[in-house]
Formats: structure tokens, sequence, C-alpha cells
């Protein structure tokens, strides 16, 4: 019999082998250069995921100076997108290739980030998304944002909400 450590990293592992294969995907889009989140990409480096007690994805970055103001403290805008782009890959964590439901992670509602510290260019961040409640069409999640190393200082939250956008007609 497996320990609860061991089959909790095994399904870390599978889940996230799941986000890499949909990141992959979402990548090899000819699109893909022109959108918001192409810098992101490979800055963002996944770390663990789980499916209980809620959907939850953990990522790490360190902040590159290209992301800050001119007092080289992460941008406003900046951390809004990493919450906005961390918070959303969490949606795929329970998506279902065989329905199809979730796999287009749909539009956000509303983005609500607030502020709770500074961070210098050249600091490493964790970020965790959250699914908090999951239905056909909408979806809401939270993000957190610290500091990876010293204390784990949190420096931004939010709260996310998203609407499916997969059965509309164009």
């Amino acid at each position: 019999m497996q320990s609860s450590s061991s089959s909790s990293s095994t399904t870390s592992t599978t889940l996230l082998a799941k986000l890499n294969t949909l990141l992959s995907t979402h990548r090899a889009n000819p699109v893909f250069p022109t959108t918001y989140d192409y810098p992101l990409s490979p800055l963002l480096h996944l770390e663990s995921a789980s499916l209980t007690p809620t959907p939850t994805l953990t990522t790490h970055l360190t902040v590159p100076p290209s992301f800050c103001n001119a007092a080289r403290n992460l941008h406003g805008g900046a951390t809004a997108t990493i919450l906005d782009v961390v918070t959303t890959l969490a949606v795929w964590l329970v998506a279902d290739p065989v329905t199809g439901t979730w796999m287009n992670p749909g539009v956000s509602r509303h983005l609500d980030v607030v502020y709770l510290g500074a961070v210098k260019a050249g600091e490493e961040l964790e970020v965790t998304g959250e699914v908090v409640r999951m239905g056909k069409r909408l979806v809401q999640l939270r993000g957190v944002m610290r500091e990876k190393g010293g204390d784990g200082r949190v420096v931004a939250t939010c709260e996310h909400g998203k609407v499916s956008v997969e059965d509309r007609k164009l």
C-alpha cells in the first residue's frame, strides 16, 4: 500500500503532467506570441497541484525587471496578470477533455486584487491558484502571491470570477 505522501506526490505529478500538456497545446497556437501572457509563460514554473481539499496549483517565478516600475518594484498590472494566469491555470486542473468542460478557460467576469506589499526585481515569488467553486458556466477562484523565501510574507491576493464561453455561438 502506498503512503498518503507518495500517493499525493503521484497525484501532483499526474496533474502537473496534464497542465504541461494543456500549456504545450496553448503555446503551440500561432496566435500565442501576440497574447498578454506570452512574456510570463517561460518565467512561470509549475511546482505542485492537488485536487483535495480544493483544486489548487502552486507555481513560482523570479520577478524580472521588465515587470517592474521605475522604482524596480513589481508593477500592479503585472501582479494582476500573474494572478489572473495562475488562477486560470487552476481551472485546467479540473477540465475534462472527454466532455470538453472548461477546456477553454473562459473569460474573466471580475478580478479583484488586494496589494499588500512591494516586491523588488529579482525576488522569488510563490503564487497559488485555487478553485473555490465551479459550475457548468461559472467558476470562482482565489489567488495568493507570497515571497518564496524568508517568512513567506503575502504580497497580494485576489478573487477571480470567470464564465465559460465554450458553447457560445459566434
